[in-house]
């Protein structure tokens, strides 16, 4: 009887430390994720670019529309001058351009807003 006594003692101790540490790590797994979630977080953090990456974009952007513009002119003169094949060159890389273009654009509003 005593050694019945004695074990039941011990696992009711025992059960009881071990469910005392579950709730400490537990609070502590609370409180420290309720400071990580409430944290400002930079927009870099989060995978957003910096300012200068992010202007640096918005320029190439910008530069490769103008270029595309300016080859579009060119191919209007030259289809106006009769070179056909010339034209067509130049309205296909302005195409390009114009592509590349707008996935710049679209990489702009992915990671810069």
């Amino acid at each position: 009887m005593q050694i019945k006594t004695i074990f039941l003692l011990f696992f009711c101790v025992f059960t009881i430390a071990c469910t005392a540490s579950t709730a400490d790590k537990k609070a502590d797994w609370e409180k420290d994720n309720e400071a990580y979630y409430k944290e400002d977080f930079d927009k870099t953090d989060i995978g957003y670019w910096d300012i200068k990456a992010c202007k640096r974009t918005s320029d190439g952007a910008g530069t490769l529309m103008a270029t595309t513009g300016y080859l579009l002119d060119q191919s209007g003169k030259l289809r106006e001058a009769g070179d056909e094949d010339g034209a067509d060159d130049l309205f296909t890389a302005s195409e390009k351009l114009s592509a590349i273009a707008a996935n710049l654009a679209v990489t702009f509003t992915a990671f810069c807003k």
